[in-house]
Order: C-alpha cells, then structure tokens, then sequence
C-alpha cells in the first residue's frame, strides 16, 4: 500500500537533530485516500519520540511530490527541498 523512510542527520557542529525524507511512496490505487498522510503522521510521531524536531526532504521537479508536502501541516517548500517542522 505505503512505504516511508527516513533516516537520522546529527550535527556536531550545534547538537541538533534533523531526519532526512528518504522515501515515501504510495500504490496508485491507493493515492488521493489519505495513506501518505497516515504515513507521515506515523513518521512525525516516532521522530517527535526521538527529539528531532525537523524533517528534510528533497522533491526536485516532481509536481505530485511537491503538491502532497505543500499540504503537510507546518511545512515550507524551499526550492527543490521541503522543511517540516515536528515539534
């Protein structure tokens, strides 16, 4: 039906913890029913758990990708990349 995956960016430099949107995909059939959000929602939650309080993930030109993060509560599109704030 779904898959995401993430992956944990430590900083050395301010001790702060980022996770980066590796993945995230869902069957056709199943698009535009509220799965990817279930999946995100499940993601945040868990990140939230761990004391990551950003999420970064790229979208390059995919108009699809770009429309579903641009509708992710707190997020903000930055050119090819798109922040969500967790906390």
């Amino acid at each position: 039906m779904g898959r995401i995956d993430s992956a944990v960016i430590a900083s050395r430099f301010d001790g702060s913890k980022k996770a980066y949107l590796d993945w995230i995909c869902v069957l056709k059939s199943y698009r535009h029913k509220g799965v990817a959000q279930k999946l995100m929602g499940a993601l945040r939650r868990a990140l939230k758990e761990e004391g990551i309080d950003t999420l970064v993930g790229l979208t390059a030109s995919n108009g699809e990708a770009q429309s579903f993060y641009k509708s992710v509560p707190n997020s903000i599109m930055r050119d090819t990349g798109i922040w969500i704030d967790i906390s």
